[in-house]
């Protein structure tokens, strides 16, 4: 028969046992609990007792791409809840390409979304004034938009930029170094574009093409002016060397229901993707036009327009210099003027 002090030493160790196997009895019901809840999780992309917050949380990830995505006048069939207010210019997607101005999903995970940016946000952004001298070394080249830098008495471009504007070309005429017209207002005769380019030596190029070579509406045309685009930018790195920065603009908007089948907002923005694309992919910069040509709809303001509805009026050169003048890349050289962050006096 056990003593006393062994009788309560074998209470002790029963005691002991009936814990451990109550605590692993919990450790097992925890971990039971936690994987279905995982596996609830998994199969519904969200918390089942959530309601409303919980399809909230679910879609938290996507805030930002729905919240900026916006419907327009032509694609009111967008359902409502899509709908929201953002800045102007910035439009629906459409055929499945990123929304103007937006961030479009990429890659969905178990609790986020992955965006892929509209590569407009990777515009050249504002920075420090320069003086009109900075484009004393600067060819502009363009179609008959640009040719209203010679046209109009509106802006002072003229005296400093050189102005190689020709009517009706488009990058194909440039890659094949066609001869062109530059306009009564240039005071030169008809010359042949690349070479003219090359030749002035410039230390930067503005380029603005587009509004003729899109004037038809089909795919062809379209990848036929990106194809010969991106002919054109490597021809130039090719014969002007690193060292001069190329700007790609953006096409111009243009008022709606023009007479030109293919200059339509959706496809003009869905083209200005592709241009602001290709630039950061060969290293030189676009320029974002529509920030100061666009109204809210994405379409040309009514008051920069020329009766045609494609071409801009005297009014919007001085708009667009000024522009210009706030969106270059960073140089230590660039003549910034007094007040601007990179302003250095004279020594």
């Amino acid at each position: 028969m056990p003593t006393y002090r062994e009788f309560r030493e074998q209470v002790r160790r029963r005691k002991r046992k009936r814990a451990m196997r109550r605590a692993l009895l919990f450790v097992v019901v925890v971990a039971a609990v936690m994987a279905a809840a995982y596996g609830v999780i998994r199969l519904t992309g969200g918390l089942p007792w959530a309601g409303e917050s919980g399809s909230t949380a679910q879609s938290g990830s996507t805030a930002q791409s729905t919240t900026q995505s916006q419907t327009t006048p032509e694609s009111e069939s967008t359902p409502q809840s899509e709908s929201t207010s953002q800045p102007a210019a910035s439009l629906t997607a459409q055929d499945g390409a990123a929304a103007w101005d937006t961030m479009q999903p990429l890659t969905k995970t178990l609790d986020q979304t992955i965006n892929s940016p509209d590569f407009r946000l990777l515009a050249v952004p504002e920075n420090g004034q320069v003086d009109m001298k900075y484009f004393d070394r600067t060819a502009i080249l363009g179609d008959s938009v640009s040719q209203g830098w010679n046209v109009f008495g509106t802006s002072d471009m003229k005296e400093h930029a050189f102005v190689c504007a020709y009517k009706n070309i488009g990058p194909s005429q440039v890659v094949n170094n066609e001869v062109a017209d530059p306009g009564d207002g240039s005071g030169r005769e008809p010359e042949a574009i690349f070479d003219t380019i090359i030749n002035s030596n410039p230390k930067r190029l503005y380029i603005l093409l587009g509004t003729n070579a899109l004037v038809r509406n089909d795919d062809a045309a379209e990848q036929s002016y990106l194809a010969y685009y991106s002919q054109m930018l490597d021809k130039f790195r090719e014969a002007l060397g690193s060292e001069v920065a190329i700007y790609v603009q953006s096409v111009t908007p243009v008022r709606p229901g023009v007479s030109q089948p293919g200059l339509y907002r959706e496809r003009i923005q869905r083209v200005n993707n592709e241009l602001a694309k290709m630039a950061v992919e060969k290293g030189c910069y676009f320029i974002n036009l529509h920030d100061v040509l666009a109204d809210e709809n994405g379409d040309l303001r009514a008051d920069l327009a020329a009766a045609d509805g494609v071409h801009l009026n005297a009014s919007a050169y001085p708009l667009v210099r000024d522009y210009l003048t706030t969106h270059t890349v960073y140089n230590p050289e660039n003549p910034y003027l007094e007040g601007s962050p990179y302003y250095k006096a004279a020594e």
